[in-house]
């Protein structure tokens, strides 16, 4: 059964935040969550518990947690469908969820490891970023007919898939991809299924997010001895055009992504979010939550702020841009919360 603790007006968070509530999933920690379409549900994975929890942002209420999906992980929505990882001692697969009706419609089982997925822009395909004995490559899933078709990024062994974006025209992919020499942003045509382009990042890729105009990439990577950096690519050109060190980003980075405007980017670290803006590259400030963040999605109007935690909570912020302004280095911590009534299951 979930909780809900609600705290009313702007207490201690980066300036244009306003912590709204902090919303108990007790499902063990918190590994993905992603916004549907309407804003109306948070899809939430839980690694720990092997469930999948559905959240109604308009009261904080758990509506349900679909229980039996091993070890899910990355999560994509698109229209009222939900797909998930799992990882079994038989094999990988997608799971596709009724967001409206919160049931599984269908397993697809995939050969090799899955790291993260990406959904077409307009629903009919799901990408898989995998890693095999032999290399790395995406699978493609028809999702009316369930065919699967692979495309090869890397036919190298030690080399591992780490993330896979679509971009908003349908026709290309950007797959982060690492081995021993550095990271890779690999370009793949999705029509000729093949890798057309490759940007060399110099350390391991962490994750990827493409700006709203499509013409960006962002690319966070990060390593023991130097932290974590930013690198931004021109897609026109498949050339980094700035660099960045985040030297407030203690540990490594686990997540990036951005507003839905595109002026902010938001990365998940050991302790906090930061928060950045993406036109000067300067830090905003960081939040942290009850727990180790574990990931964060910005609602699709760009009005809410959803962070996970790995304490088995999710912390909902209001956003108000116009509030948005560089600061120095600060660190805003959830206050401590009113415990209401159970919310409803």
């Amino acid at each position: 059964m979930g909780s809900v603790n609600y705290v009313d007006g702007e207490v201690g968070v980066v300036p244009g935040f306003a912590v709204v509530a902090e919303i108990g999933v007790h499902q063990g920690g918190v590994s993905g969550i992603a916004a549907s379409s309407d804003a109306n549900r948070l899809i939430v994975t839980n690694c720990g518990s092997d469930s999948v929890s559905s959240i109604d942002t308009r009261s904080g209420a758990l509506v349900r947690t679909v229980v039996g999906i091993p070890e899910p992980f990355a999560i994509a929505i698109a229209a009222n469908r939900a797909y998930v990882s799992t990882v079994s001692t038989a094999y990988d697969a997608i799971v596709a969820l009724d967001v409206d009706t919160n049931r599984i419609v269908a397993v697809h089982p995939m050969a090799e490891s899955v790291r993260d997925l990406a959904v077409s822009p307009d629903g009919r395909r799901v990408y898989a970023a995998r890693t095999a004995a032999g290399g790395a490559d995406v699978a493609v899933l028809d999702i009316r007919t369930g065919q699967v078709d692979e495309i090869t990024i890397a036919a190298t062994r030690g080399t591992a898939a780490e993330c896979v974006r679509a971009h908003a025209d349908g026709g290309r992919l950007y797959v982060g991809a690492n081995s021993a020499a550095g990271g890779t942003l690999a370009v793949v045509d999705v029509e000729q299924r093949r890798v057309v382009g490759n940007v060399e990042i110099a350390s391991p890729i962490r994750d990827i997010a493409l700006s709203p105009n499509g013409d960006r990439a962002y690319i966070a990577s990060c390593g023991p001895d130097f932290g974590t950096i930013l690198d931004v690519v021109d897609i026109r050109t498949n050339a980094v055009v700035s660099t960045h060190k985040i030297a407030e980003i203690g540990g490594l980075v686990t997540q990036l992504t951005l507003s839905r405007d595109g002026q902010r980017a938001y990365l998940v670290g050991d302790d906090s979010v930061t928060v950045l803006r993406t036109a000067t590259h300067e830090v905003v400030g960081a939040i942290s939550v009850g727990g180790q963040p574990s990931c964060v999605v910005e609602s699709p109007h760009g009005d809410s702020l959803y962070i996970g935690d790995y304490a088995g909570t999710v912390s909902v912020f209001s956003v108000d841009a116009a509030d948005d302004q560089p600061t120095a280095r600060h660190e805003w911590t959830m206050p401590e919360l009113l415990r209401l009534e159970p919310a409803l299951t």
